[in-house]
């Protein structure tokens, strides 16, 4: 993430479903500050479950670590990491979630590479170019 210009915001959450909701609350917060209507904080909350469980589940059960970039009247983009399991995540589950982030979000990604399990999010604001 550049952090040069705008601040990050990191979160580091037991791999618990039961706290995604915390992460929500602070992505909800942080997207009001962007300038996001109701509507796409909605969506972005849909978005960082599906973040947070692909992380919960392609991890090896220590905690997240989420990083949330909130440029306001631009963009908000969150991005988890966490050192991967032994196991294979399981293929249909992630086929579904990058449908609902491929609606949820102007981009995303997964990735393991250097260790760690990263899962990302971005969303802008309309007309940010």
């Amino acid at each position: 993430m550049n952090t040069t210009t705008t601040p990050v915001v990191t979160l580091t959450v037991p791999a618990d479903v039961r706290y995604f909701r915390s992460v929500r609350l602070a992505v909800g917060g942080l997207a009001t500050m962007v300038g996001f209507d109701i509507e796409a904080i909605d969506d972005l909350r849909i978005g960082v479950d599906e973040v947070c469980a692909a992380l919960a589940e392609a991890g090896n059960g220590d905690d997240l670590r989420i990083e949330v970039l909130a440029a306001p009247g631009e963009r908000l983009r969150v991005e988890g990491t966490v050192p991967p399991g032994d196991e294979q995540p399981d293929a249909d589950r992630f086929a579904f979630s990058r449908q609902i982030l491929s609606v949820v979000a102007d981009s995303f990604g997964y990735e393991t590479e250097a260790g760690q399990v990263c899962c990302w999010l971005e969303r802008r604001l309309p007309g940010d170019a």
